[in-house]
């Protein structure tokens, strides 16, 4: 069945869901290559699906997609924000702008956007569980599932003094 007239085929939305997913995919790969040294991480479920149009901005639904990584490596409490800063530096240094960041000695945070409207967020939770997340623009960074525990010890970000 064609597409309306005025909105994309499916083939195409379809191809561009790809290759957003895939932009994401290359977002959390930059990001976690900035980190020295590296951690232990694995991919988080992606997600994906279709929001209500902004009234007045947009007409017809809107896609989305996500991708995340949640780091098995474990953090220590005073090397968290020092984390969060090599990460918000990495971004800075792409030119992307900062949207948000937490100082929260136990679960800091930060989240940007890229130039092309891709938002990324990276944050610590309550037990110390850490999630790099990518979305696709115009949609907010999902940082959906279960909290992943690290396990990993490194003698850089695990140490204690």
């Amino acid at each position: 069945m064609p597409a309306p007239s005025g909105e994309p085929s499916p083939v195409a939305v379809v191809t561009a869901q790809l290759a957003a997913a895939e932009r994401c995919e290359a977002l959390l790969e930059d990001t976690l290559d900035a980190i020295e040294p590296a951690p232990a991480w694995r991919s988080s479920a992606p997600v994906a699906g279709v929001r209500l149009p902004r009234p007045g901005r947009e007409s017809g639904a809107c896609w989305y997609v996500g991708r995340g990584r949640d780091l098995l490596t474990v953090v220590s409490l005073h090397r968290r924000a020092e984390l969060v800063g090599v990460v918000e530096r990495y971004w800075r240094r792409r030119g992307w702008t900062v949207t948000w960041r937490s100082a929260d000695q136990d679960a800091p945070g930060v989240a940007a956007a890229t130039r092309d409207g891709y938002q990324l967020a990276f944050r610590f939770g309550e037990v110390g569980q850490a999630r790099l997340a990518a979305g696709s623009a115009g949609a907010a960074c999902a940082e959906r599932g279960p909290a992943v525990l690290p396990e990993a010890r490194c003698s850089y970000w695990s140490s204690l003094g």
